[in-house]
């Protein structure tokens, strides 16, 4: 499922570079739209339950996705023609993605068009400094791609749960956004909050399900262990009694011994 983050205005270093030296102004822009080890916004505004934050770690993405990737720069994750400010497609084109060890930086220098002379002279003002990045993660592999965390800690008497993205498998976009806030109120996000929600519902329900195989698997051990002492019991029991009738055999038998020996005593005398 694809999905969109906003990057904090504070992380995502949106800027201008300088005029080199010629230049009257500069149309290259530079930001990071992709940071890992940081938590992101709440994902999920709409529960009553939980806040769930996702950190990026280190190594969900590579070298080798972003050479595999075909990447635009956008106006608001806006693919149509007038919002395109750049592409970077296998690690080549207008746009230049750059993995470093706790982000991936952009560059790009921004074409001759109305949009991106729009979105340069906003710049230039101070009224654009958001970004944000679409992708695609392995949410289906809980021990490699995507894993849910709860944290001791809570918020408003909410539950606070970490979303680790271990491995991103799909890079779309990276944006410049002009309102990043509302990226909390638009449906697509409020279908991903609710994916979220489920999966971790998803999660408690299989931990709640071993515990209750475990709970059972001790329950059937103990009564294995009770089966097998009644058993053991049982055992010695009739080892005992088995005992007892060879011993009373025995005292029958040296019984009659005793009244042969001595009728026939008798029967001498």
């Amino acid at each position: 499922m694809k999905q969109t983050r906003f990057i904090p205005i504070e992380t995502c270093c949106l800027q201008l570079r300088e005029p080199q030296e010629g230049q009257t102004e500069s149309r290259t822009v530079e930001g990071t739209p992709i940071v890992f080890g940081v938590r992101s916004v709440n994902l999920t505004p709409w529960s009553d339950t939980r806040e769930v934050y996702e950190v990026l770690e280190p190594g969900c993405i590579t070298n080798e996705l972003l050479m595999r990737s075909d990447v635009i720069l956008n106006l608001n994750h806006s693919n149509m023609v007038p919002d395109v400010l750049g592409r970077c497609r296998n690690g080549k084109g207008t746009l230049s993605l750059e993995l470093r060890e706790d982000k991936v930086g952009c560059r790009c220098d921004l074409p001759h068009t109305n949009n991106a002379n729009d979105t340069l002279e906003l710049m230039r003002r101070g009224d654009i400094t958001g970004m944000s990045f679409a992708f695609e993660d392995d949410w289906q592999d809980s021990e490699n791609g995507v894993s849910y965390e709860r944290t001791s800690e809570t918020h408003d008497g909410k539950e606070v749960w970490l979303r680790h993205v271990k491995r991103i498998t799909g890079l779309y976009d990276v944006a410049i956004v002009t309102h990043p806030a509302y990226q909390q109120t638009s449906v697509g996000t409020r279908e991903q909050s609710e994916s979220i929600d489920a999966a971790i519902d998803e999660q408690l329900k299989r931990e709640c399900g071993d515990d209750e195989a475990k709970k059972k698997a001790e329950e059937e051990a103990k009564a294995e262990a009770e089966r097998k002492a009644q058993e053991e019991e049982q055992r010695q029991l009739e080892e005992q009694e088995q005992r007892f009738r060879e011993q009373q055999a025995l005292r029958l038998r040296y019984k009659a011994r005793r009244l042969n020996e001595e009728i026939l005593e008798s029967l001498n005398v």
